[in-house]
């Protein structure tokens, strides 16, 4: 593996890592009530408040598996559909889409990079041979 794909899948993995750590945090301060006024305010205006524990749980799901080596290009299918969920949530209420949306653009970008990173390895390990 050369040095510069190595810290590039580095890169893209703490991206990723970022986002799954902010979707844990989203999702336990939903769940225990503390901190969270306005993601359970917005939940109250797009008439989701009676699904608060099961998008906190969601939420919480979607960082774990982001954050598991083996397991993480399922979380970023998950996330991508919970950010997409929150976008839409957002759009109900007339609110700014910003927020989820530079969430979902950091997930994506990250995953891009492993990949192109992955790609980059694998090629170079076919020509010498291993």
């Amino acid at each position: 593996m050369s040095n510069k794909s190595q810290y590039v899948e580095i890169a893209g993995r703490v991206l990723v890592g970022t986002v799954g750590i902010v979707l844990v945090l989203a999702g336990v301060l939903k769940l225990v009530g503390v901190g969270a006024e306005d993601m359970v305010e917005g939940l109250a205006k797009a008439n989701l408040i009676q699904h608060k524990t099961l998008i906190s749980v969601t939420a919480i799901v979607c960082g774990g598996l982001l954050l598991l080596p083996r397991i993480w290009p399922v979380g970023v299918l998950m996330a991508t559909a919970y950010w997409g969920g929150a976008i839409v949530a957002h759009l109900t209420y007339n609110d700014s889409v910003i927020m989820p949306a530079v969430f979902l653009a950091l997930l994506w970008f990250g995953t891009g990079i492993c990949f192109l990173a992955t790609t980059k390895n694998v090629q170079l390990m076919k020509e010498k041979g291993e």
